[in-house]
């Protein structure tokens, strides 16, 4: 048998220190952005439709809030906009839960 011996580590100052260059997550949208949903994403909740299937595409609407955020501390949302979306058989706005990727700047 052999062995193979490596050289003992050091600690070095360089090799412990934060990056400064490192991306931070920030919130794309925040409430009160008006927004359009730019992939496809069904959701089945749409009041007066009877649980059948509505297509969010192309619906434009308002950030109404964050659900990654509680009183002041970050939570693990994955659907984090919550955004409010006409009713397209009439009546009251309703809320969707869309990841930021699904949404872009109206």
């Amino acid at each position: 048998m052999f062995s193979i011996s490596t050289p003992p580590l050091r600690a070095s100052p360089l090799r412990f220190a934060r990056s400064t260059s490192r991306s931070v997550k920030v919130n794309a949208f925040a409430p009160g952005d008006k927004v359009r949903v730019k992939s496809s994403v069904v959701v089945y909740h749409v009041p007066k439709s009877k649980g059948a299937a509505t297509e969010l595409q192309g619906m434009v609407g308002v950030v109404d809030s964050r659900a990654d955020e509680h009183e002041g501390k970050k939570t693990s949302a994955t659907m984090p906009c919550k955004v409010a979306l006409p009713n397209p058989n009439g009546g009251k706005d309703f809320i969707a839960h869309v990841e930021e990727a699904e949404l872009e700047a109206a």
